[in-house]
């Protein structure tokens, strides 16, 4: 049986609705102008089985209190649960593809507190337990659903979520071309729904690069976020560090900025949308990689914060030239007021399939072909 492998990788210090602003709320302003941080590397103990990595961990979801990861395999059409307390497979829970119980040609699930399956796809969305078996079948198709007959059912699939406590879904449907996105929320039950505009969010198609000829394709949008804390959920946008918040019981929609100084808080300028070259789409999109993209906010029960990354990627002249990053972490209390924010110095990379338990950023690595996670510690 093969051990868990721990070791040091390296360690490094240094210093470093209605609108509203959220404020700073500690004496000092900034609880991270110092912070320090090392690294570890963990690597799971597969027991003797195997984790298909041929495409990184794209698919997972973490139970609510983060002491498992459940990872999707969709080549195998089985999901496998990782013990991330004792850093061992724990389970491989095998599905079919096809049949009373297959699951469709899905690419997203959302583990719910049941730990039950909420598998979404165009024909066969539906609830599962972990032994395969079809529970309920859940309709979602916009064509169903009055007022969202025009939409792409594509899009409807966009960060799809459940609220485990309503049954209600939300997602962010939108224009695929500017990627400009709303807040879809459907009733599976009565098969209502409705669409909410995300106007301070629109600006995020001044930012898309789209490259459309017969002799190539290619698209380039901002990415947007929704996770559901409780009974809030929280809507985020690369284009910016604002945030949306909508109380699912009130059914109020409100959106914050903040007062960021170590990095901008927003992208700027001007993005030629559409091009007609491969080259032309690199000069532009370097214009928009270049600049700040805020990533979603995550919540850490252990120390009562969230936590977000945000990042700069630094292009070369052509596509062949290899990127460098600047990244930056921000912490922010339960209320959403600012509390700190830093550059992470020495950290040249964005991490990747990242997450936050107890207080340190977990993020994926591949060791020598295995499951292995990347452990960011904070000291500040």
């Amino acid at each position: 049986m093969r051990k868990p492998l721990l070791f040091v990788c390296f360690a490094l210090f240094f210093s470093c609705g209605r609108s509203g602003e959220k404020k700073k709320s500690t004496e000092s302003g900034n609880i991270l102008e110092n912070l320090s941080y090392s690294v570890d590397t963990v690597v799971v103990d597969v027991k003797g089985e195997i984790i298909n990595l041929n495409h990184g961990l794209e698919y997972f979801d973490l139970s609510p209190d983060r002491t498992s990861l459940i990872f999707f395999d969709r080549q195998q059409t089985l999901f496998q649960e990782i013990d991330l307390d004792q850093m061992v497979i724990k389970a491989t829970y095998p599905f079919e593809l096809e049949g009373p119980n297959g699951l469709g040609r899905s690419s997203y699930f959302q583990l719910l507190p049941d730990r039950t399956l909420m598998i979404p796809s165009l024909l066969k969305s539906g609830i599962y337990n972990l032994h395969g078996e079809l529970l309920s079948r859940i309709s979602m198709r916009p064509s169903d659903i009055d007022g969202f007959d025009t939409l792409n059912p594509f899009t409807l699939m966009y960060e799809i979520l459940m609220d485990p406590k309503s049954g209600l879904l939300y997602s962010l449907p939108g224009d695929y071309i500017t990627g400009v996105r709303n807040l879809a929320i459907l009733d599976p039950s009565n098969s209502e729904g409705k669409i909410i505009k995300l106007s301070e969010m629109e600006k995020a198609g001044n930012f898309s690069v789209f490259w459309n000829t017969e002799n190539g394709k290619a698209l380039e949008t901002e990415d947007y976020s929704l996770n559901l804390i409780d009974d809030i959920l929280i809507i985020t946008c690369t284009i910016g560090s604002g945030l949306y918040l909508y109380d699912t019981k009130t059914e109020n929609l409100e959106y914050f900025d903040f007062p960021h100084k170590v990095a901008p808080r927003e992208k700027t300028g001007e993005v030629l949308n559409e091009v007609s070259t491969e080259k032309d789409f690199w000069k532009e999109y370097r214009k928009v990689a270049g600049q700040i993209s805020y990533r979603e906010i995550m919540w850490d029960s252990p120390t009562s914060k969230h936590y977000r990354l945000a990042s700069k990627t630094i292009l070369g002249e052509t596509e062949e030239e290899p990127a460098d990053y600047e990244v930056y972490l921000f912490a922010y209390d339960q209320n959403f007021n600012l509390l700190g924010e830093t550059l992470l110095k020495g950290l040249n990379e964005l991490p990747e399939s990242y997450f936050f338990k107890d207080g340190k950023l977990w993020s994926y690595v591949n060791v020598e072909d295995e499951l292995g996670f990347s452990v960011f510690t904070f000291n500040f």
